[in-house]
């Protein structure tokens, strides 16, 4: 069994390190690239953070790395006055060979959970690529509804890649 916790500044490491591996392993899923991601400063910071930031992540509890690191998704809430009612979800990873055990869904319900629990939030944002049918049936059941596909959203080495934009009412 898995543990799956809100992550805390000393985890920022951790999370680091799995962000990268996601960045190489599923490029067209993520518009950060190595070169311009968040920097550790951004993500101590974001952790620091939890009335508008929260990093839900999965550690293992059986694998080859018992404690490890293996599955993440972050959700941010909207700063501007305007916007504040809004949440997004990012940066949904799970590492190939912890795939399959539920822990996207672990992870994604408890963003979902985090920007529930912030006063006013009424919507949650996040978007999929198109190569990534999985994951856009895991929101799908989680309740996000897709309302537009963005075609050429990203470019890697020349090849364009659509973006669906999905949302969950929380009200």
């Amino acid at each position: 069994m898995s543990t799956v916790r809100s992550l805390a500044t000393a985890d920022a490491d951790a999370f680091i390190a799995l962000r990268r591996r996601a960045l190489a392993d599923t490029p067209w899923a993520f518009s950060a690239s190595p070169e311009d991601d968040r920097t550790a400063d951004d993500i101590r910071k974001a952790l620091a953070s939890p009335e508008c930031d929260a990093i839900i992540g999965a550690f293992d509890a059986e694998g080859a790395a018992p404690g490890s690191l293996v599955a993440v998704a972050g959700v941010r809430r909207f700063a501007r006055v305007k916007e504040h009612h809004r949440a997004m979800i990012w940066g949904v990873y799970v590492t190939p060979e912890a795939r399959g055990k539920g822990l996207g869904r672990a992870v994604v319900s408890g963003a979902i959970k985090a920007a529930r629990d912030w006063l006013g939030v009424t919507s949650i944002n996040l978007s999929c690529s198109e190569n990534s049918p999985d994951a856009r049936a895991l929101y799908e059941s989680l309740g996000f509804k897709a309302w537009g596909t963005e075609p050429d959203a990203l470019r890697i080495d020349h090849h364009p890649y659509a973006e669906v934009h999905m949302r969950l009412a929380l009200s």
